[in-house]
C-alpha cells in the first residue's frame, strides 16, 4: 500500500480517527498558562536528554506563540531548528524531520503517561502537521478551568485519546515512505521485549581530585591546587569592570594585600569576594588549575553559594588546556555553572535560574549551546544550604546535573554541533572559580549590588568514572534504492545499569550516509532501549549532490558508555538501483 509521509496510508483508517478528533477541538488555554507548559516540559529530563527534541519543540511552539504558525514547515524545522544546511537541505533525500518528530511525538506520550498525567495541559503534535496543540485536561476534584462543562471535558478526554491512538499506531506502523523510505520503519516501542527496571543508584566511589577548603580563618587557597589570575585584561573579552587579586605574590594596583579577595572562612569553605575599594574600583578572584592540574573525563562537582545582585556573574567552568596554543574557542571552554541577576537592561536569569553553556568554534559567546535551568521548589542560587553543580564528561558527550548526579537537566554531545563546528571536548581541560563583575551579560552593577559581595564554596571534586560495559547492538539489514532513503530499528540491550549512552554511526563507502533520530539514549531505568537509523543514499555538500551507486556497502553503529566503554556492530547492507 503507498503510505503518505507520515505513515498513514489514504484510506487509513487512521487518519479517519485524526479527522474524527480534530472535528471536536478543546477549550483554548490562556498564552501564560501555554508558555508553563513548555517550559515545564523543557525542564524535563527525559526531554532533555536530546537537543534536537530541545530544538524542535522550542522552535514550533515559539513560531506559534509568534502567530506565524504558517511558517512551521518542514524546511524552516531542518534548516532553523536542527542545523541542516539552507543551501543543501532537500526533504526528499534527508528525512531528519519526520524521523525527529515521530521521536518527539513518542517522547510527549511517554512524559504525559508518567510525570504529566497529572498536567492541567498537554502538549500534542499531531500527526500529519509540526503545528503544536496545546489541549486541557479534565482534573481531578471537579471541571477542568475553561472546559465548561462535563460534555466539554468528555470532548477534551475523546479529542486527546484519539490524538494519541493515531500517534502509537502511527509509530508502530510499517512505513514505506513513497520515493523515500523502501524498508520496514518501527519507531520507539520496545518489539517483543518488555522494559527492565535497573536502580538508579551508582557507585561513584571516592574522589580522585578534591579541595575541601579545610584551613583556617584568613588562610589562603592551597597553591598546590589552585592559581590565580589577576589584573583586567581588557574586561577579559566581556567588557568586564573588575579587577583580579592574588591572596599571595604581585598584585596589580588597586588589590589591597590586607583585604584579600579569596580566602577560607575557617568553616571548611572558600570565599571569592568581590568588593569596591575606596578608588571606586571592583576587586574580585579568578582562581584555576591550570599549570597545577588538568582533568579529561569523569563527574566534576562544586557545591556552592553564589551571589545576587545587579552586576555579579559567579562562575564555575573549564578552559581547554591548549587554550594558550590554540587559542579560544578553539580550546573549548564548558560553563557547568554560572548565573546573573535579571535587571531591566540585561536578558538575566534571577536567582532561581542557572545556566550551563558548551563553548567552541562557530559556536561560542552568545551563539553557544546553552541551556537554562530552574532549581525546583523555590530554591535559590544564594540558598544556605548551598546547591551542587556538576557535570558527568566522557568521550563524546557532556551531562550537566544539579544536587545529584541522577538530576541530570542537560545533555550535550558530539552529534548536536552545529555544521562546521567541532566538538572539542575529548582533551584535558583545566578547573576554574571567579567572581566577575560588570560585562557584557550582567551590566553593570549599581547601588543595591552587594558590597562585598561573596561566592562561597564548600568543596570542589573530581570523581573517576566507573567502567560501565556497553550495551549490545542489534540491527537487521535493510535494501534501499539508488537516491532513496530508509528508516529501521536499532535495538540495544543493556547488562546492568548503563545511564546515558552515547550513539554514532557511520557508513562505507561514505557516498552513502547515516543518521540517528536521537544520539543520546537513556538507560537510567531500564535495560532495553531503541532508536531509529536512517539510511540515505543521496547526499549534499558545496561539490553539490552525491548519489551511492548500486552495490554492497556497511554500515557501523558504535554505542559508548559514559565510562568510555564502547561496542559496535558492523552490518552489510545493499544499494539497490532506482527506479
Amino acid at each position: 500500500m503507498q503510505l503518505d509521509a507520515f505513515g498513514a496510508g489514504p484510506d487509513s483508517s487512521a487518519e479517519s480517527r485524526l479527522q474524527e478528533a480534530d472535528a471536536v477541538p478543546p477549550g483554548s488555554p490562556n498564552f501564560r498558562e501555554e508558555r508553563e507548559e513548555l517550559e515545564w516540559l523543557l525542564r524535563h529530563p527525559e526531554m532533555v536528554r536530546s537537543a534536537n527534541l530541545v530544538r524542535f519543540l522550542s522552535f514550533i511552539c515559539n513560531r506559534y506563540f509568534d502567530g506565524e504558525s504558517d511558517e512551521i514547515r518542514e524546511y524552516s524545522i531542518a534548516v532553523e531548528a536542527l542545523g541542516r544546511k539552507a543551501t543543501s537541505f532537500d526533504s526528499h533525500v534527508d528525512p531528519i524531520v519526520r524521523v525527529t518528530a515521530r521521536a518527539l511525538r513518542k517522547k510527549l506520550d511517554e512524559i504525559y503517561k508518567s510525570d504529566g498525567k497529572d498536567r492541567a495541559l498537554q502538549v500534542v503534535l499531531p500527526v500529519g502537521h509540526y503545528v503544536p496543540q496545546f489541549v486541557r485536561t479534565p482534573q481531578p476534584g471537579g471541571p477542568a478551568e475553561g472546559a465548561g462543562d462535563e460534555a466539554q471535558q468528555a470532548r477534551n478526554v475523546h479529542w486527546l485519546a484519539a490524538h494519541r491512538r493515531v500517534m502509537v499506531q502511527s509509530g508502530l506502523v510499517l512505513v514505506a515512505l513513497a520515493g523515500v523510505f523502501v524498508a520496514g520503519y518501527f519507531f520507539g516501542q520496545h518489539a517483543g521485549h518488555s522494559p527492565v527496571s535497573v536502580s538508579h543508584s551508582f557507585n561513584w566511589g571516592q574522589p580522585v581530585w578534591s579541595d575541601e577548603f579545610n584551613g583556617a580563618t584568613g588562610q589562603a587557597p592551597d597553591p598546590a591546587k589552585w592559581t590565580f589570575q589577576t589584573g583586567n585584561n581588557d574586561g577579559w573579552g566581556n567588557h568586564e569592570l573588575e579587577i583580579y587579586c592574588a591572596p599571595r605574590g604581585p598584585n596589580p594596583r588597586g588589590c589591597n594585600p590586607r583585604r584579600p579577595n579569596a580566602f577560607l572562612d575557617g568553616a571548611g569553605h572558600l570565599v571569592l569576594r568581590a568588593e569596591r575599594n575606596a578608588e571606586g574600583d571592583w576587586t574580585s578572584a579568578r582562581m584555576t588549575t591550570s599549570g597545577l592540574k588538568d582533568f579529561q573525563y569523569g563527574r566534576i562537582e562544586a557545591r556552592m553559594r553564589m551571589p545576587v545582585g545587579p552586576g555579579l556573574w559567579p562562575s564555575f567552568w573549564m578552559l581547554g588546556a591548549d587554550f594558550r596554543k590554540v587559542g579560544w574557542p578553539a580550546s573549548g571552554s564548558v560553563d557547568i555553572v554560572e548565573n546573573v541577576s535579571e535587571t531591566p537592561r540585561t536578558n538575566g536569569l534571577g536567582p532561581q535560574m542557572i545556566r550551563a553553556t558548551v563553548h567552541g568554534p562557530r559556536y561560542y559567546g552568545a551563539n553557544g549551546l546553552w541551556h537554562d535551568f530552574m532549581l525546583p521548589d523555590g530554591g535559590r542560587v544564594d540558598d544556605s544550604s548551598f546547591h551542587t553543580y556538576g557535570i558527568i564528561w566522557s568521550p563524546g558527550m557532556i551531562q550537566f546535573y544539579v544536587d545529584d548526579p541522577a538530576n541530570v537537566y542537560f545533555v550535550q554531545d558530539a552529534n548536536d554541533i552545529p555544521a562546521g563546528g567541532q566538538w572539542v571536548f575529548n582533551h584535558p581541560f583545566s578547573l576554574v572559580l571567579n567572581l566577575a563583575v560588570g560585562g557584557d551579560w550582567p551590566g553593570d552593577p549599581d547601588a543595591s549590588t552587594p558590597n562585598p559581595a561573596d561566592m562561597v564554596v564548600d568543596y570542589v571534586r573530581v570523581y573517576k568514572i566507573p567502567a560501565v560495559p556497553a550495551p549490545s547492538i542489534m540491527w537487521q539489514p535493510v535494501h534501499v534504492k539508488s537516491g532513496a532513503s530508509v528508516a529501521s530499528l536499532v535495538s540495544l540491550q543493556a547488562r546492568q545499569y548503563a545511564g546515558r549512552v552515547l550513539l554514532s554511526c557511520t557508513t562505507q563507502p561514505a557516498t552513502a550516509t547515516c543518521s540517528l533520530a536521537t544520539s543520546v539514549v537513556n538507560f537510567s531505568d531500564t535495560l532495553s532501549q531503541e532508536d531509529t537509523l536512517t539510511l540515505a543514499t543521496e547526499s549534499f555538500s558545496d561539490k553539490g549532490r552525491t548519489t551511492a551507486a548500486p552495490g554492497h556497502y556497511k554500515v557501523t553503529i558504535t554505542a559508548t558508555t559514559m565510562s568510555g566503554n564502547r561496542s559496535q556492530l558492523t552490518v552489510p547492507f545493499e544499494v539497490t538501483g532506482g527506479g
